[in-house]
């Protein structure tokens, strides 16, 4: 089988083999076990045959020609989900194997201790659907002394998930990530650049600075460097055998309790039993030629966000119709709107707006009212979405389709960049701030494209980047399918534009044309140059799935570390 791979860096794997051949030979067995191990398949036969049949599900090369396609912020992770489709898991056991990767190899912004959103959607039963398992703040009052941590998300949030739409077995999904934690992997580009930018916290704490210096005892490791997780792997093992519910009660739980303690932390029992993933509907929008857009519902308000804006720009076609100098313009204005409009529907007011209408044509009529193509409007009330380069890198995201057409985009956060900076004692998990789970969700964005009558999945792409997730989003999607002649490659690759709200900056990426710069400032536009805007992962099948002409690619954003497979 032939993988068409796109957006792949030289930095796929990390950094080069140790140059001490016995080191490197034990690396290599380290690695060749961790594939061994995928799925439980026989060495003797890894790719199944031509005359696969329903009993060799599960092997690699189960699914012929066409096996959908993954997209993620760490390469290894996009390795594994791309086995998992070969091997003829759904859009949901490929995302399983894909978040608990992540949970090894990015443990910045996907540990085991953190949450996220996942956008849903189920071929077989035309269901679209929200899944909210945020890591939420701990109840009642924290003992002095004590540094109160968040709840975990991601273990429940994915078992919900799999039991729901999975079709392989929970513990062959779980095994490749916990056989990564226990033989190590080299550090990506991904994580060594959070490692990088924002791990000094981690070496205040014992448990943390073991982990993530290794052996060499003071400084954290670096890109390409060999990081071995032994007690996350044994945590792994036990969710791998008890499923992800394991860890909510009973004795797992207590002593997750215990370790959270043993490091200065707090962490209520009761909270534990008592967190559940959410299922929601949607926030759905009409788009070009009968597809519909659907991105995640409230509480979080990344999803609506970005719903209000895309309702503003299909409204009367204005963004379809428009030129690349009137679509900024068009962007900027339509992403203040919403920020003007948070407070009549995200609760702060007392008021409290239907999910339906939050981004219906009559709401979005009524956004854009005062919209003037020549200049800019001033819009009072808008909240506060400036640039914090923290929030951006403290999320990861993945979209992932399968060739049946089902997919999930998910997004995930630690609430900040390796959350509280310490790791329950023994176990290897790096446990979530609790100081930003309040936020709303403001950057657990997602959104999908599906035909409005026959049952075909277009797009599906996630985002990350606090406030910039939602409007980075748009900026692709909105680009990608709105022309027929566009690409999924040149809408990640062109320049974004952002609001900033309160402070009315239009924020624009480095390297945009002079052409739409000048139109922005004669417009009005009080204008600031970022070197980038968010990450954004998406596949996209130009005639949708199901469909007799695949044509369908996958992008990993180039701002990122990230990578993205797909087939043809």
């Amino acid at each position: 089988m032939r993988f068409k791979t796109v957006s792949i860096h030289s930095h796929i794997l990390a950094g080069t083999w140790n140059p001490d051949k016995e080191r490197r030979r034990r690396a290599l067995w380290r690695q060749f076990a961790v594939g061994v191990s995928l799925l439980g398949i026989a060495a003797c036969s890894p790719f199944g045959s031509k005359d696969a049949d329903e009993s060799q599900r599960g092997t690699i090369g189960f699914v012929k020609g066409f096996i959908g396609g993954v997209a993620a912020d760490e390469p290894r992770a996009v390795l594994i989900g791309r086995d998992v489709l070969s091997a003829g898991g759904t859009a949901t056991d490929a995302a399983v194997a894909v978040y608990f990767a992540l949970s090894v190899t990015l443990p910045s912004s996907a540990s085991l201790g953190g949450g996220g959103v996942c956008l849903v959607r189920d071929q077989k039963s035309k269901t679209m659907e929200t899944l909210d398992f945020r890591a939420p703040a701990s109840k009642g009052q924290i003992p002095v002394g004590k540094i109160p941590v968040a709840i975990p998300g991601n273990p429940l949030g994915f078992y919900a998930l799999h039991a729901k739409y999975g079709r392989l077995k929970w513990a062959e999904l779980i095994r490749p990530s916990e056989n990564l934690a226990r033989f190590g992997n080299q550090i990506s580009r991904a994580l060594g650049q959070d490692l990088a930018l924002t791990g000094q916290r981690l070496l205040a704490h014992r448990d943390s600075r073991q982990i993530f210096t290794g052996d060499k005892g003071s400084a954290l490791l670096r890109e390409g460097e060999f990081l071995k997780q032994t007690e996350l792997s044994a945590v792994l093992a036990r969710i791998r055998s008890l499923g992800g519910a394991g860890l909510y009660s009973g004795p797992f739980a207590r002593e997750f309790i215990d370790a959270v303690e043993a490091v200065g932390g707090i962490l209520k029992y009761e909270d534990l039993r008592a967190f559940r993933p959410q299922w929601r509907s949607t926030i759905s929008v009409p788009w070009v030629k009968q597809t519909i857009l659907h991105f995640p519902s409230p509480p979080g308000t990344a999803g609506a966000t970005a719903a209000q804006i895309s309702a503003m720009l299909a409204y009367n076609d204005l963004y379809e119709d428009s030129g690349q100098d009137v679509r900024a313009h068009l962007l900027s204005e339509a992403i203040e709107r919403s920020l003007a409009d948070r407070k009549n529907w995200d609760g702060s007011s007392g008021t409290r707006v239907a999910d339906d209408q939050l981004a219906s044509t009559e709401r979005a009529e009524k956004l854009m009212q005062s919209f003037k193509v020549d200049r800019r409007t001033v819009i009072p009330g808008a909240v506060a979405a400036g640039l914090n380069p923290t929030s951006q890198s403290s999320g990861s995201s993945f979209a992932v389709m399968d060739s049946d057409g089902s997919a999930i985009a998910c997004s995930l956060s630690m609430n900040k960049p390796f959350g509280s900076g310490r790791v329950a004692r023994g176990t290897g998990i790096v446990l979530a701030d609790q100081s930003d789970a309040r936020d709303g969700g403001h950057s657990y964005a997602s959104a999908m494209l599906v035909h409005r009558f026959r049952n075909a999945m277009y797009y599906v792409s996630a985002s990350s980047g606090g406030s910039l997730a939602p409007t980075s989003l748009v900026n692709v999607s909105a680009y990608a399918l709105a022309d027929e002649d566009s690409t999924l490659e040149s809408a990640i690759n062109l320049k974004r534009i952002h609001n900033g709200g309160v402070d009315g900056i239009t924020y624009v990426e480095s390297g945009t044309p002079k052409a739409i710069v000048d139109s922005l400032s004669k417009r009005g536009h009080k204008l600031a140059f970022v070197n980038s805007m968010g990450v954004v992962n998406a596949v996209f099948c130009v005639n949708g799935i199901p469909h007799e002409k695949i044509d369908c690619s996958a992008f990993a954003d180039p701002r990122g570390f990230g990578l993205a497979l797909s087939t043809q």
